[in-house]
């Protein structure tokens, strides 16, 4: 497994990971609690922690182009969810 982060400055941490496991539960395996979010795609999944001033995101995908496409998945995702606050996220590897 492939996994990346992403610290993603936003006083709405709980907010948005509400938003995104809503709109994929519809599609996906969810698990939502107050400050976590949990999103199985299949083959990668995404971990959502709610801090005061931040969103962590940790994604998990079995190779390194599924982790670039889902990267790319999840920060438009979160992105159009943040839709009237321009967020910063970029994306660096972490240990498995």
């Amino acid at each position: 497994m492939f996994r990346s982060m992403s610290h993603v400055r936003t006083e709405s941490a709980a907010r948005y990971i509400n938003r995104l496991c809503k709109h994929w539960g519809h599609k996906f395996e969810v698990e939502l609690s107050a400050e976590r979010g949990f999103i199985d795609f299949g083959d990668s999944n995404c971990e959502l922690l709610a801090h005061p001033d931040h969103v962590l995101l940790v994604l998990n995908s079995p190779d390194e182009d599924s982790l670039a496409h889902m990267q790319n998945v999840v920060a438009d995702h979160l992105q159009r969810m943040a839709s009237s606050e321009s967020l910063e996220i970029s994306w660096q590897a972490a240990d498995s």
